[in-house]
């Protein structure tokens, strides 16, 4: 008896791997605020030759189009407020749907996980709860979120990527790069951190050093 969808995977988009094999290393795409399923997937070309994709949708519609992991507002002195009810909720989400793929594909190795901006930051929060659920974690335009008290402490030498963009207004490397510092020092968590001069974005050669990661995590 096939296992039902969980909600993470509903409305997500998945190409299989071009070798034919069931058993191939997934990848899963977290995409970033106000975007949607469809904007990673569209590295699935690229991908799919080695490994099978799954670009997930996150959980809240925006009024002005696409999606997001969890809220985010600004108080009165312009500092940004995360939903933290909202992001542990995605976290839940998403675990759920990796312990349904541990569950239906007993045999396959645990997903990896590649999450953009706000998918990254997501991602970066998983390995605090639910290391044991993914092969390794690579976080592309994101941070580390030390200041969430919905983190947990498990300690866990789970491979982990992540990609700086030195000329990234939208997550700046001066608030990327200390964060990562900080979970190395306060949580033990060690973050392979690259930067490359890029904006809010996926450079060439980010995704080639990405792709050569996802080969050594899966080999």
């Amino acid at each position: 008896m096939s296992l039902p969808t969980p909600l993470a995977l509903q409305d997500s988009r998945y190409a299989p791997c071009k070798s034919g094999n069931p058993l191939s290393q997934e990848i899963w795409l977290l995409h970033g605020y106000a975007s949607h399923q469809d904007d990673l997937f569209g590295f699935a070309p690229y991908l799919s030759k080695e490994f099978a994709i799954r670009s997930l949708r996150a959980t809240h519609p925006l009024d002005f189009g696409g999606y997001a992991w969890y809220a985010l507002s600004f108080d009165d002195q312009g500092i940004r407020q995360t939903n933290e009810e909202e992001a542990q909720a995605s976290m839940e989400r998403v675990a759920e749907a990796l312990r349904w793929h541990a569950e239906a594909f007993p045999e396959a190795p645990r997903p990896i996980l590649m999450g953009f901006s706000q998918g990254g930051i997501l991602s970066n929060a998983l390995r605090t709860r639910y290391p044991d659920l993914v092969r390794g974690i690579a976080a592309v335009a994101s941070y580390f979120p030390v200041e969430w008290s919905c983190l947990g402490q498990v300690a866990s030498n789970l491979p982990h990527w992540a990609a700086v963009g030195t000329e990234d207004g939208v997550v700046p490397a001066h608030m990327s790069l200390p964060s990562y510092e900080t979970a190395r020092v306060i949580h033990g968590m060690d973050v392979d951190v690259h930067t490359y001069p890029m904006p809010h974005t996926i450079s060439p050669a980010c995704f080639t050093d990405l792709l050569q990661w996802f080969r050594q995590v899966s080999a």
